[in-house]
Order: structure tokens, then sequence, then C-alpha cells
């Protein structure tokens, strides 16, 4: 059942392509995985978490403070799995590694089997595939420890069933809502763009008999989706006291100004002529600066495309379905601080409206026009596979010197010289608070509501904070205590510099090293420590 003027591929050939797609996801997730080393900053604050649960500790950051420090449930509780299985941190590692790498593969055969049920060529499907799964930023956080495989694979099924010819199998969509939910609490908006675009764009001649069948085979999804993670809610309400994760109570203060009905009305015309979230969508992780300005443009060019090709009449129902999903997304990314890994479902329904818009062209344009259009997809594949190289590059760089060497070391040399009970106040959580085990005070409170608190009450800037929660060791970057002002005040008055963790001059000795800009932001740290008040004078006797 194919879309009109579109011939089904054959199904053995399909079927072949479909497991070497699975093949190649898999490979490319593993093989960056052994060749970076790369974990992730954020890993390890939810691995502490996962730690102290198989330790029997409870589902908590910090022993005896219940909060909610994580934001993907089957991100804390599969390393939890994987560390009671193997006993060690490194185990649990790959354990996740090894299941996140098998959702990717996953996400691909559905990918195959949505472009097959509506008879796109094989050409399309790997176009789709490469731009949408081997992306560089989807790839990478399959593999270094974030959830993203997991919330690629339940998007792409979601996505399948949607759009499915004769309508979606409820089960089936029920567990790809219901997994977004367990995987993201925020990937509601995710299955409910997906919904709208879909809906939207049904297909004129729809009897009206078909219409509610499938409206019936929606409703009853999202009702046993919702069931399916009733459990997770109610079982957090009760622990936690909230059903909101900290993580997003505290990301809130660092949300950006203007936040508003108008503010969010405006946002796509954003999106024509300026810098917004959206732009990231193929590009790579933290793009501004150190990257050739000629390929950002390029992914900024497809992003914009992807978010815009619905109003094209003449493209298929998928494809104007899945850009208006895209254009939703932007601009729920434009409100939040969306961080590398928030891109990539996103990425892939950007990716399945390309790839079926650039076969309409080559289907309706012959001779320089669709040569242009080929050369054109033939640079984004290129460049797209350009920038995976070139990316798994830095990343081993960047492990290697910037968390190895420097955050590692850090929160090693804490646990070496603090004190039982001593509080840090720092921005990086991650290496730093799992490999000290200390009580941390974050910007900006993922672990600790008393900052996000403070934070919400109106004292955003670091010296007010520190001043107020007094914390035994300070640990920023140069670039903070400059831009801070921390050298003008008294914050750290009562605080003195014990140790300077520089990596700069290794990092200096790597000639090629795209990106670099990014990494220089963590090439250096200071520790200050608090000063001990004198003891008090002994009381003569009366």
């Amino acid at each position: 059942m194919s879309e009109p003027g579109c011939p089904a591929p054959h199904a053995d050939s399909g079927n072949r392509s479909a497991m070497l797609m699975a093949l190649v996801a898999a490979t490319a997730a593993l093989a960056f995985a052994v060749f970076t080393q790369q974990v992730w900053e954020d890993y390890y604050i939810t691995f502490r978490i996962s730690r102290n649960l198989v330790e029997g500790d409870g589902l908590v950051y910090q022993v005896g403070e219940r909060v909610h420090a994580f934001t993907s449930p089957l991100g804390v509780l599969l390393p939890a799995l994987g560390l009671w299985l193997t006993g060690t941190d490194a185990g649990a590692l790959f354990f996740f590694r090894v299941l996140s790498a098998a959702a990717l593969a996953c996400a691909a055969v559905l990918l195959a089997a949505h472009g097959q049920e509506h008879g796109w060529r094989k050409g399309t499907i790997w176009f789709a595939f490469i731009l949408g799964v081997l992306n560089p930023k989807t790839v990478a956080f399959a593999a270094n420890g974030m959830e993203t495989g997991l919330l690629v694979f339940f998007a792409a099924l979601a996505w399948r069933e949607i759009a499915r010819p004769g309508g979606p199998r409820w089960p089936a969509l029920a567990c790809g809502y219901g997994g977004l939910m367990w995987t993201r609490p925020d990937a509601c908006v995710l299955a409910a763009a997906m919904t709208a675009g879909w809906w939207v764009f049904s297909q004129p001649g729809t009897t009206p008999d078909a219409k509610r069948a499938w409206w019936r085979a929606i409703g009853t999804a999202i009702l046993a989706g919702s069931l399916l993670y009733l459990p997770w809610l109610l079982w957090a309400w009760s622990y936690y006291g909230s059903p909101v994760p900290q993580t997003i109570s505290a990301k809130i203060s660092l949300t950006p100004a203007g936040f508003s009905l108008l503010h969010i009305a405006v946002t796509p015309l954003r999106f024509i002529v300026e810098t917004t979230a959206l732009d990231g969508l193929f590009a790579p992780a933290y793009y501004f600066e150190s990257w050739p300005r000629d390929l950002v443009n390029l992914f900024r060019l497809l992003a914009r495309l992807g978010a815009f090709l619905w109003v094209v009449p003449q493209l298929s129902r998928s494809v104007r379905a899945a850009s208006l999903a895209v254009l939703i997304g932007g601009v729920y990314l434009h409100q939040i601080n969306p961080y590398p890994w928030y891109y990539a479902p996103w990425t892939l329904l950007a990716s399945l409206a390309l790839a079926r818009a650039g076969e309409t062209v080559c289907n309706h344009w012959t001779g320089r026009v669709r040569v242009g259009w080929f050369v054109a997809m033939s640079l984004v594949v290129a460049g797209s596979l350009g920038l995976l190289v070139a990316v798994t590059c830095t990343a081993r760089i960047q492990q290697r010197y910037i968390e190895d060497q420097g955050r590692r070391s850090i929160g090693l040399w804490l646990r070496a010289h603090a004190r039982p009970g001593d509080t840090v106040f720092l921005e990086s959580l991650g290496y730093i608070g799992y490999f000290s085990q200390l009580k941390m005070l974050d910007v900006p409170g993922l672990s600790a509501p008393e900052v996000s608190r403070l934070m919400r009450a109106g004292q955003r800037d670091y010296a007010s904070l520190i001043a107020t929660l007094k914390p035994a060791w300070v640990v920023i970057r140069p670039s903070e205590y400059l831009e801070q002002h921390l050298a003008e005040n008294a914050a750290l008055h009562d605080y003195d510099l014990v140790r300077r963790w520089n990596v700069r001059a290794e990092l200096d000795a790597v000639k090629w090293l795209p990106g670099r800009a990014f990494l220089e932001y963590d090439v250096e740290y200071l520790i200050f420590q608090r000063r001990q008040p004198p003891p008090s004078p002994p009381v003569a006797p009366s």
C-alpha cells in the first residue's frame, strides 16, 4: 500500500536493506563507543542514582535526600540493571551501550518499513537513514550513555504506526507512546506533534468510517500508553512528592527570557530570519564556533527546509505531516534550552520529510533540475558522513583530556582531600559529583533543590549563591570567575585557591580538532576551599 505514484519496492530486497541498515546503525554506535570511549557528563549524574539504588540507598542522588535528580526513568533503571547484573561500572555502561545500539538498529528497521509501506525507492530510504539515524549527534548520544537510542526507537515505532497505510495498530502505537514517556517525560510533546501532523494532512478521500477507525486506534493507543506510564508516574509522585523531575524544575530558571504565548506564536517567523534552536537539528553539538561556516549553513538550510515543506501542496501527506511535526518540535525546543541529545527524534522526522521530498523532485523534474537535486543530496550525504567522522575524532580527544585528565581527576582529588559532609558548589555536576561522592550544590540545582529555589527567587549570580550556601568547596572555570565578577566582590574572600586544573597544553598539541572552541570551554578549572574559622579561645574558669 503505497502513496499515489510511488512504486512499491520488492519485499525481499527491502528486507535485506533493512537488515543492512540495522547492522550499520548498531556498528556505528558501538564503533563510536569503542574508538572514543566517550561517557557523556550527564550519564554520571544519573549513574550515581543508579548505584545508590543497587546499593540499597534508594533512587536518590544524595543518600537521605529524596530528590528526583534525573529525567529519564529508563535512563536510570537500565544502567542500574546493568550494574546489578555485572557488578562493575564498566559492565553497567557496556550493558547500556549495547541496549542503545540495538534500539538504534531497530529504529533503522522501522524507518525502512515506513518507507516500503509508502512506496519509497531504496535510495530514498537510504538517504533518510544516513541523514536521520547516522546523524552525528544521534550516533554519539546513543553510544555515550544518554537515552537517545531508546528515544529514537520509540519515536520511529510511533511514527511508523501513526502513518501506517490502513491505520495504526493500537497495541504497537501504545508501546510507542508509552515508551516515549518512559524515556523522557517531555516526549509527550513529540507524540502530540507526530499525531497532530498526520491528522492535519490525512488523506482527503478517506471515508468517514476510516476516519473514525483511525481515531479509535489513536485514542485507544493514547489510553493504553498512558496506562503503561501510569505506574511510574504514581510511584515517582509518592516517592519524591511531585511527578515533575527536579531536573525539569531546575531548568525552568534557565528558560530563555520572553516565554509567553506571543513568543510561541512568532517563533515560526523567527525560524526564517534568525538563528534559533531549530538550526541545531542537523548541525554538530555546540556548533557555534570552530566548525566550517559553509557546513553549518548547509545544515541550517536543511533544518529550515524540513520545518517548512508542509506548505508545499504538491508533496505527499507523509512529507507534509512529518514536516509540520518538525515545525511544532522546533517551536517547543526554542522555548527551552535544548541540549544536543534532545534533537534526535526531530532530526529523524525532518530526514524522512527531506528524503521523500527529494524523491518527489526527481520524479517530476528532468534535465538540469533533477541532476542538480541529485548533486545536492549527494553533497548532503557526504557532509553528514564527514561530520560523523569529525565528531568521532573530537569525542575521542574530549574524553582523553577534558573528562579523564580533567573532570574525573578533579572528582577523585576532592574525594581524597574533602571531609565527610563537605559541600561543593559547581556547574559541572556529572564526573566531579560521581567520582567525589560529595554533596553537590550545582547550578541550576539538578540535584540540589536549595539552589533552584534561590535561583527562582532571583539569586542567579554565583556570588549571591555562594554567600548564601557557604559551600566548603567551589569548583569553577576561569571564564565563570570572570563573567560572574567574583574578583570584585566578597563571595570568595573566605576561600583559598588550592588547586588549578589545566589541560590546555595537551589540547593545543592536537593540531586537527573540529569544534575546538567547545572543548576549550572546559579546559581549565579552579578549586577554592573555604577557610576554617580559628578555634575559639578557651574559656577561663570562673
